[in-house]
């Protein structure tokens, strides 16, 4: 920006900006409500910034934006995503000539969910290299990190989204084969189907918002709350998710995500499962 920008002006510069960092900041955080607390300190940041040798404000403002989303990652405990829907489309958000960043493919919402299990510098190196198009060396001024380091930090959270082992094509159709099985099960009361597919020693975490985490253990008891759950939700639908390298059931009730099973699977057996509250 050149010129002494007025306190009225600079609230139009940063309006002209507001739906693109809600867009970064949300995939930075995965929830809404954080991205605009986000998005708010930016702009207080911006209003207390002598601005005026900035040439580029949208770049200096993805920088503001990216540092406070980093911090918060660094020290909030880990919480489910938002959906993706509550987003406004980046397509629509901007006026003017369509970029690289103003067109990037939406993030699913799958993605976001295994987005939440990578380290913070990954995360915010993935989103604004690979999502938003940030050059490394402009991702390494925010991470603090020299611009190897940014690479080397993005190509690992590719690794982490598609899985720590490469899955290939028989090995994704057997995890699917005992996802589907498992549903099957569950939703017709098969308690034999529920054992035959589930690890004798398997592990069910359930996430009980303020509760705190639930932990079941051994494929009865597993197998005996999968049948009531399933019997008591009718009204759900339920869809599979691929999830890096593991496959999850995503239930909605009405259209909205209610809940998200994350499952892990060995050969033609159930290891692990966690499920998160969506809502």
């Amino acid at each position: 920006m050149t010129g002494n920008a007025s306190g009225e002006g600079l609230a139009v510069e940063f309006d002209r900006h507001r739906a693109y960092l809600a867009a970064v900041a949300y995939r930075m955080l995965g929830s809404y409500a954080d991205a605009e607390d986000a998005v708010q300190e930016t702009w207080l940041r911006l209003a207390r910034t002598d601005v005026t040798d900035v040439e580029d404000l949208r770049a200096w403002l993805t920088r503001v934006v990216s540092r406070i989303c980093l911090d918060q990652l660094r020290v909030r405990t880990r919480r489910p995503e938002d959906p993706l829907d509550a987003l406004p489309d980046l397509e629509t958000a901007i006026p003017g000539p369509a970029s690289r960043i103003e067109t990037a493919e939406r993030v699913s919402y799958a993605l976001m969910i295994v987005l939440d299990q990578l380290e913070p510098d990954e995360r915010l190196a993935y989103v604004l290299h690979d999502v938003f198009g940030m050059p490394f060396g402009e991702v390494a001024g925010v991470v603090d990190r020299t611009p190897a380091t940014a690479r080397k930090l993005a190509s690992r959270a590719r690794e982490r989204l598609r899985g720590a082992q490469p899955s290939g094509d028989a090995t994704r159709r057997q995890q699917r084969a005992v996802v589907d099985a498992f549903l099957e099960a569950a939703g017709t009361g098969n308690f034999e189907g529920l054992i035959g597919v589930l690890h004798p020693d398997v592990e069910f975490r359930v996430d009980e918002g303020p509760a705190g985490i639930r932990i079941v253990r051994g494929a009865e008891q597993v197998a005996n709350g999968a049948t009531r759950f399933r019997q008591g939700v009718t009204r759900y639908e339920f869809e599979v998710v691929e999830l890096g390298d593991r496959l999850g059931v995503l239930s909605t009730d009405d259209g909205e995500p209610a809940s998200l099973l994350l499952i892990t699977s060995e050969g033609d057996r159930i290891i692990a499962m966690e499920a998160r509250r969506l809502r």
